[in-house]
């Protein structure tokens, strides 16, 4: 296992290595990384944090060697080990991407707030949702860039901004707290999941599940439908003000 603290010396740095960058901030934190490993560790892969560094050093500027103090790293982070300041970096950082892995990237972001919005959202004159195909064809007719290296949760905003120009939507919802028999559990949770948003989730000794879900409120009957059929009635579902 690596010890903490920066290390020089204990790794080359090779040519293909590239800079990943993070702004906390007026103050930027950069490290040098391999650039394939980065962007499957960027992508969920589980890949070591020492096999990604190509050095465990945390810089100020990378480029001119300048390593930012320890001092420094500790008010910013609450440590100087490079390898807890790494992953947060490597996650919310920027990096130049080749034009497959940025096109790669943009349209896994793309999908994940077409999916958000459709799970969210419904068309007030009709009360249905909008189905993905709509909104993503919404998104290019009102030119929505998405960022590759930004979460959807913050792109989601300005995204809908942009599609209310273009089609009609609301977000109005329900939370429900849903309790599923263990015999329906495997099934049901496909279809609460299906549906909406889950919040919160619970695999309750006797196998049955329960979770807080939220869903369009046009969604909401036939959920409850869906459920009580599946269970026989058996399923608890309960409104969560």
């Amino acid at each position: 296992m690596m010890g903490s603290g920066r290390k020089t010396g204990d790794k080359w740095l090779d040519l293909d290595a590239v800079v990943v960058g993070l702004q906390k901030g007026h103050l930027r934190f950069e490290i040098f990384v391999d650039p394939d490993l980065a962007f499957r560790y960027r992508r969920g892969e589980d890949i070591p944090i020492e096999s990604i560094l190509k050095s465990y050093d945390l810089y100020e500027d990378a480029r001119r060697g300048e390593r930012a103090s320890e001092e420094l790293a500790k008010d910013t982070f609450g440590t100087d080990d490079i390898f807890e300041i790494a992953p947060e970096i490597l996650k919310r950082g920027e990096f130049k991407l080749t034009l497959e892995q940025r096109n790669q990237l943009i349209e896994e972001k793309t999908n994940a707030i077409i999916d958000h919005v459709a799970k969210r959202a419904v068309n007030p004159q009709t009360g249905h949702p909008h189905p993905p195909d709509r909104i993503r064809q919404a998104m290019e007719e009102a030119k929505v860039r998405v960022d590759p290296f930004i979460d959807v949760e913050e792109q989601i905003p300005r995204v809908v901004k942009a599609l209310r120009v273009v089609i009609p939507i609301s977000f109005e919802s329900v939370k429900l707290r849903i309790t599923i028999p263990a015999t329906f559990s495997g099934k049901g949770y496909n279809m609460v999941a299906k549906a909406g948003v889950i919040k919160d989730e619970t695999w309750n000794p006797d196998g049955s599940w329960t979770g807080l879900v939220e869903v369009p409120a046009s969604h909401r009957q036939e959920l409850y439908d869906e459920l009580n059929r599946l269970t026989k009635g058996q399923v608890h579902i309960e409104v969560v003000r």
